[in-house]
């Protein structure tokens, strides 16, 4: 999400290589289970020290949760598979497969993007993000889909939105980020599939954050006219996160040797990317929206989520970020109109090096669930 193609996205490839070369869906539950609760979150000393708790090991290359009001909570892997993971204060945490799904193989090609509908408790709908495969298993387009979740499988399943462009040879930024946001429309980073000039034009989908109703019909007041095109001019991105206070939105963004970035995203603006070489370094940032936050180092950002919990009064009102390069998670305070970040600082866990790969979300318990190689982790204390 910032503005190249080089070296740091080269190591953000290596690292989902390694990921996946250890992949895995044995369904059994973790060793250590934890208990999940919905209650009010309980009375904790806010001087002890974080602590990370494993969830579930084993599982594959995880790129998006999110809990159900029910508190199960959902997950995708990268190769195409949809689990749910439920939580009983007797028994063990128990994953179950609700959807096989075949998808382009690929170092960033697969199922990249899943989201609950903001009605879930009653329609059971979800949302996913992949890439279609041809028989070669190569990317030949890229679809938004919906499922009805019923006796505990996904259903009914609809395509929303097909036909968002792909070629066989692509293996690269084709983003991920889906999310709902309060105004009930769908939004989707679509990377700029290596295609600089394209991102430069807000006529075309790649590089671009697009905006959809939830039927996949193009919303009437989108900036541009007949148009999902929301924003433009992205390299390619992870993560969307509405600020639940001011309605905000928030994406993340790589870069290749420099300048990976948080991004505040606004109706129609471009990010600049495309207007000078892909290999400026730093990339100048006179054209269109200025980042809220670079990187001077490649961290490769990836999930994003604000903490709306009382567990962690630290984090609370906060934005916190998946760095994927070396699982670590950032915690951004930002200021008061939250246009400008006031302070980025590393979370660190002593004895603790894997804090977060790709995904993250906020639990029921308040504990914020984060995804690494090989496992689905909570951290709290």
């Amino acid at each position: 999400m910032n503005k190249k193609r080089g070296g740091g996205r080269r190591r953000l490839v290596l690292l989902l290589i390694l990921l996946l070369g250890g992949c895995g869906r044995d369904g059994e539950p973790t060793a250590d289970p934890v208990t999940v609760t919905a209650d009010p979150e309980p009375s904790v000393d806010p001087a002890a020290p974080l602590r990370v708790e494993p969830v579930l090991d084993g599982v594959g290359l995880v790129v998006a949760m999110g809990f159900a009001p029910d508190g199960r909570l959902f997950f995708a892997e990268k190769d195409g598979g949809v689990f749910t993971l439920a939580f009983d204060k007797q028994e063990a945490a128990v994953k179950k497969q609700i959807l096989d799904l075949a998808v382009a193989e690929g170092t960033e090609n697969g199922l990249l993007g899943l989201t609950l509908a903001p009605d879930f408790e009653r329609s059971h709908h979800f949302y996913i993000y992949y890439n279609v495969p041809n028989a070669k298993k190569e990317p030949v387009k890229s679809r938004i889909v919906r499922y009805t979740e019923k006796d505990g499988q996904a259903g009914e399943e609809r395509i929303i939105v097909d036909e968002l462009p792909a070629t066989p040879e692509q293996r690269y930024h084709f983003g991920g980020g889906l999310t709902f946001g309060p105004d009930g429309k769908l939004y989707l980073i679509f990377g700029d599939r290596n295609m600089t000039e394209a991102a430069r034009d807000a006529a075309l989908l790649p590089g671009s954050v697009l905006r959809y109703n939830v039927d996949g019909t193009i919303p009437e007041d989108n900036p541009f006219t007949n148009s999902p095109v929301y924003a433009y001019g992205i390299r390619n991105g992870f993560g969307l996160a509405f600020d639940p206070r001011s309605g905000l939105l928030y994406e993340s963004e790589n870069g290749a040797s420099c300048d990976d970035e948080i991004n505040l995203i606004e109706a129609g603006a471009d990010y600049g990317w495309g207007a000078h070489a892909y290999d400026a370094c730093p990339y100048p940032d006179d054209t269109g929206q200025a980042p809220l936050y670079q990187w001077a180092q490649v961290v490769a950002p990836a999930d994003l989520m604000f903490y709306t919990g009382d567990l962690l009064p630290e984090f609370k009102g906060d934005l916190l970020v998946c760095g994927h390069n070396e699982s670590k998670l950032f915690h951004l305070r930002l200021t008061g109109d939250g246009r400008a970040v006031r302070e980025l600082t590393s979370v660190d866990i002593p004895n603790e090096y894997e804090l977060c790969r790709v995904t993250l979300t906020q639990g029921p318990d308040g504990w914020i669930y984060s995804a690494t190689g090989d496992r689905i982790q909570r951290i709290g204390r």
